[in-house]
């Protein structure tokens, strides 16, 4: 089996954070219509990068973030949000697995940001979702 193509892709997305006055609302958010892990893929890596500047982070400080494809978790769940996104820095959330983790089924990229002890008013910011991984489209072919 030749490989004419590279395997590792990246797929980009970018979401805003809503505004949420109790101190523990969950939010589950699309990272953009289209953002799409195929099924077979292994996701080796996951970066945020905030476009501008993140209003009142610290009453973030407890909520933790999550990635999914479809309702598959690919990522860590013990990652506190106001540390992987950190304004005009790039922040990183490991895979669930060291290695990577096996996507199934494909699906849409979703973020998901638990519930936080401390108030979330005035919390805005948006943020790009960078989520790196390896797939070949013929690998079932030969």
């Amino acid at each position: 089996m030749a490989n004419e193509f590279n395997v590792r892709r990246v797929a980009v997305g970018n979401f805003s954070m809503p505004t949420n006055t109790a101190a523990n609302t969950a939010s589950t958010l699309s990272v953009g219509a289209g953002v799409y892990i195929p099924a077979g893929a292994i996701v080796t890596g996951i970066k945020f990068l905030p476009a501008g500047a993140l209003s009142n982070a610290a009453n973030f400080k407890s909520a933790t973030v999550n990635l999914y494809v479809g309702t598959l978790v690919i990522g860590t769940d013990d990652r506190v949000a106001s540390a992987a996104i950190v304004q005009t820095a790039v922040g990183s959330l490991a895979p669930k697995a060291a290695d990577g983790v096996y996507v199934p089924a494909g699906g849409e990229v979703i973020i998901h940001f638990a519930s936080s002890d401390s108030a979330r008013t005035g919390i805005a910011f948006d943020s790009d979702v960078y989520v790196e991984y390896l797939y070949c489209s013929d690998r079932d072919i030969a």
